[in-house]
C-alpha cells in the first residue's frame, strides 16, 4: 500500500481506510457511504460482525472445551478414587479368601471335634448304662444281705427266748435244789450224800445262771450290731438307689447331648461345605475386583490423555482468541474475560487431580483478573447501567475467594475442603456467565 501513489485527498482517505482495514481498527474508518472508502467501511463493518460471530463461536468452543477438561478432570479425581478403593477392595477381597479358607479349615476341625465329642458321648451313655446295670446289682445284692441281716437278728432273738428259757429252769432247778437241801437236812445222817448232790445242782444252777447271763449281754450285743447293721445296709440301699438315678438321669443328660451332638456335626458339616463353596466364590469375586481395578486404571490413562487433547485444543483456541484482540470487535474484553473465567475453573479441577500447581498466595483476586480489570475500567454508560453489570460483582468475588481457599485447603492437604471450595466456585461461576451472557446480548 505505502507503494500506491497518492494522486488525490479521496485516495489518501481510502488509503488510511485500507490500513485501519488490515489492522483490525475497523471503528477508526471512518463513516461514509462515498467512493473507495465507504466500501472499505462496509468490509469493515462485514469483518467486524464475522469476527464477532467468530468469537462467539470460539469463545463458545473454548468453554466447552474447558469445562470438558473440567469434568473430564472430575472424572480422572473420581476414577482414581474408584481405582484406589478397587485396589483396597481387590485386597480386602484377598485377605477375605483367606479368612474363609482359614474358616473352613476351622470348621472342618470343628466338626471332627464334634465327631469326636459325639463319639465321647456314646461311650459316656455306655458307660452309664453298665453303671446303672452294677448298681442293679450292688442293690439285689445289698437287699439281699439286709433280708439275710435281719433272718439273723430273728435267729439271734430267738436264741434270746431259749436262753430266757434255760435261765427260768435253772432259777427253778435252784429252788428245787434249794428245798432238796432243806429236806436232807431234816433227814439228818440219812440225808447227807443227797445233800451233797443237791448242793452240786445248786452250784450248776448258779453256772447256768451266769452262763446265761452272759448268752444274753453278748446276744442283746449282737442284736444291737445287727440292728446297726440293718440301718446301715438300709441307708446303703437307699444310697444305692439314689446313685442308681443320678447315673440313670446322666445316661439321659448324654444321650440328649450326643442327639444334640449329632445335630451339631451335621450343621458343622453343612457349614464346612458352604464354606469350601464360599471360597471359590470368594476368589471369583477378587479376581473381578482385580481386573476391575486394572481396567480402572486404563480408564484414568485414557481420560488424561482426552485431557492432554482437550487442553492442547484450547491452547489453539485461546491463540486465536489473542489474535482477535487486536481487532475492534464488540465486547471482545467480555467474549475474552468469559473464556479466562473458565479457564480458571478449569485450572482448579486440575489442581485436584495433580495436573497443575497452584499458589494461593500467588493467585490473582477479583480485580487483578482480566474480567476484573475490564470491569473496573468500563466507562460505557451503557454497560455500566446494565443490571447484569452491577448483579456480576458479588458472585465474581466469590469465584475468586473460594477458589484461592480451594488452593490453600488443598495445599494444606485438606481434599474434602478443596472439593467444598471448588463445588462453590462452580455455583458461583454460573450466575458470572449469566450477567456476561445478559451484557454480550444487551
Amino acid at each position: 500500500m505505502d507503494q500506491i501513489s497518492m494522486t488525490n485527498p479521496e485516495q489518501s482517505v481510502a488509503y488510511d481506510a485500507m490500513e485501519k482495514l488490515q489492522s483490525g481498527a475497523y471503528d477508526d474508518i471512518p463513516e461514509t457511504r462515498m467512493g473507495l472508502t465507504g466500501k472499505i467501511k462496509d468490509t469493515a463493518k462485514t469483518f467486524q460482525s464475522r469476527g464477532q460471530e467468530s468469537l462467539s463461536r470460539m469463545v463458545s468452543m473454548s468453554v466447552n472445551l474447558n469445562e470438558a477438561v473440567t469434568r473430564s478432570a472430575e472424572m480422572i479425581r473420581d476414577t482414581r478414587e474408584v481405582d484406589n478403593r478397587s485396589q483396597a477392595i481387590a485386597a480386602a477381597a484377598e485377605e477375605l479368601v483367606a479368612s474363609v479358607a482359614e474358616i473352613a479349615r476351622n470348621t472342618e476341625d470343628a466338626a471332627a471335634d464334634a465327631q469326636c465329642a459325639r463319639d465321647t458321648a456314646d461311650q459316656g451313655v455306655d458307660a452309664a448304662g453298665r453303671a446303672v446295670a452294677s448298681m442293679e446289682r450292688i442293690a439285689g445284692a445289698v437287699e439281699a444281705a439286709s433280708s439275710r441281716v435281719e433272718t439273723l437278728a430273728e435267729a439271734s432273738s430267738q436264741i434270746g427266748n431259749i436262753v430266757g428259757q434255760i435261765d427260768d429252769i435253772a432259777k427253778q432247778t435252784n429252788l428245787l435244789a434249794l428245798n432238796a437241801t432243806i429236806e436232807a437236812a431234816r433227814a439228818g445222817e440219812a440225808g447227807k450224800g443227797f445233800a451233797v448232790v443237791a448242793g452240786e445242782v445248786k452250784n450248776l444252777s448258779n453256772q447256768t445262771s451266769k452262763a446265761t447271763e452272759d448268752i444274753r449281754g453278748r446276744i442283746d450285743n449282737l442284736r444291737a450290731e445287727m440292728d446297726g447293721i440293718v440301718t446301715s445296709m438300709r441307708e446303703g440301699a437307699d444310697a444305692v438307689t439314689e446313685g442308681r438315678e443320678v447315673i440313670a438321669g446322666a445316661g439321659q443328660e448324654m444321650s440328649s447331648m450326643s442327639e444334640q451332638v449329632i445335630g451339631i456335626t451335621l450343621k458343622m458339616e453343612e457349614i464346612a461345605g458352604i464354606l469350601s463353596q464360599q471360597t471359590a466364590a470368594s476368589h471369583e469375586v477378587a479376581e473381578g475386583i482385580t481386573a476391575i481395578a486394572g481396567m480402572t486404571a486404563a480408564n484414568v490413562a485414557q481420560i488424561e490423555s482426552v485431557v492432554d487433547f482437550l487442553a492442547a485444543t484450547d491452547e489453539e483456541l485461546v491463540a486465536g482468541l489473542d489474535d482477535l484482540l487486536n481487532q475492534q470487535i464488540p465486547d471482545m474484553t467480555i467474549y475474552r474475560a468469559k473464556s479466562d473465567h473458565i479457564i480458571w475453573k478449569k485450572k482448579l479441577a486440575e489442581m485436584m487431580v495433580g495436573r497443575a500447581r497452584l499458589d494461593p498466595d500467588e493467585l490473582a483476586d477479583h480485580h487483578s483478573c482480566r474480567l476484573g480489570k475490564w470491569y473496573d475500567a468500563i466507562e460505557d454508560a451503557g454497560i455500566r447501567n446494565h443490571p447484569a453489570y452491577a448483579a456480576m460483582a458479588e458472585p465474581h468475588k466469590a469465584v475468586h475467594d473460594h477458589g484461592i481457599q480451594a488452593a490453600r485447603y488443598y495445599k494444606d492437604g485438606n481434599l474434602e475442603g478443596a472439593l467444598d471450595e471448588i463445588a462453590k466456585v462452580a455455583e458461583a461461576s454460573q450466575d458470572v456467565l449469566k450477567y456476561l451472557d445478559e451484557l454480550i446480548a444487551r
